[in-house]
């Protein structure tokens, strides 16, 4: 179930959070060389230097969502169950932007569809919310269900145990420590030819691809700094998985229209072997295919490159000779 780690795993693991805003490495320093127990003032400026290391590490993570390198289209790479490095790197990075502010909490992404009927791709920040990942799957009620169901997020929502409409999920959320959720949407539309395409729509009619999960591990609200750090990550991942399903929706184009091309040309050769028509040429084609339960494609390609010549595709007497390559 594990999922490929990415930069913003090695970032939270050098950079673990602070109330007082510093990130620091083994050697109690952080990444501007100010020392964990505060700047002296000739040294830097405690604000400045803050500000700067989260917008450095903001912009490299946007970058990296945003991006189709190293990460692999929905479909392509991942593991056998939908566990795909893109929604793993959000998860992670909005796991450590918000470790930044001090906030204990664990993450997870799920989106509303997978390619075909492959299984909705997902990633997580840590071995509980892995946990309840898996539990509103099997209870398909919680947050993450909720929001991808409505098209609204959740602002901080606290858990009680009399919390309405997650009868089953919050008791097992409470009891992995769970205190409250937050949930951010991710917009973008699934590609319309995959079966099971998520039909929700948010108040503005924009398509919903997924929802980032924010298992909160106290019930004080995030902030407004943090809620809009965590908008800017969900769409970046968006857009970068837009330009995956893009990218390979092209290459399954390009591979359709090859196949039809050698279709087309098998047909031609086929006649002219047969004396007959290009209709009667594909039906042959296609019964053949179906018979030895081969790819169409794969048939036409033989014929083009007179690998079959038997029976049903032999040259009938009186045609004239069929040059290869002609």
């Amino acid at each position: 179930m594990s999922v490929p780690s990415s930069r913003a795993a090695a970032a939270l693991q050098r950079f673990p959070g602070r109330r007082d805003g510093h990130h620091t490495d083994a050697d109690g320093r952080d990444a501007n060389g100010c020392a964990a127990d505060g700047c002296d003032a000739g040294e830097c400026e405690t604000a400045e230097c803050e500000t700067s290391e989260r917008e450095r590490l903001l912009a490299e993570a946007l970058l990296e969502l945003a991006g189709s390198g190293g990460s692999g289209g929905i479909g392509g790479t991942g593991a056998a169950d939908g566990g795909h490095p893109k929604p793993a790197a959000l998860a992670a990075h909005a796991r450590r932007r918000l470790a930044e502010e001090g906030r204990r909490c664990e993450t997870a992404v799920h989106l509303g569809a997978g390619p075909g009927d492959g299984p909705a791709p997902y990633g997580f920040s840590g071995e509980r919310a892995a946990r309840l990942r898996l539990t509103e799957r099997e209870l398909r009620e919680g947050p993450a269900t909720e929001t991808l169901r409505t098209g609204v997020a959740l602002s901080s929502l606290p858990l009680t145990e009399a919390a309405p409409g997650w009868p089953r999920y919050t008791p097992t959320a409470l009891e992995a420590g769970v205190r409250a959720v937050h949930t951010v949407l991710l917009p973008g539309a699934p590609d319309a030819d995959d079966a099971g395409a998520l039909e929700v729509r948010d108040a503005e009619c924009a398509p919903v691809a997924g929802v980032l999960v924010v298992h909160l591990l106290d019930a004080e609200p995030l902030g407004p700094a943090a809620v809009a750090a965590l908008g800017a990550l969900a769409r970046a991942c968006a857009l970068g998985l837009a330009h995956e399903s893009a990218v390979r929706r092209c290459g399954e184009l390009e591979r359709a229209l090859g196949s039809r091309v050698v279709i087309e040309q098998a047909k031609g050769v086929l006649a002219e072997r047969r004396h007959g028509s290009v209709d009667d040429a594909f039906r042959t084609l296609r019964a053949f295919a179906r018979s030895h339960r081969r790819p169409l494609h794969q048939v036409a390609r033989d014929v083009v490159e007179a690998r079959l010549l038997d029976p049903p595709f032999q040259r009938r007497a009186g045609a004239p000779p069929y040059r290869r390559g002609r």
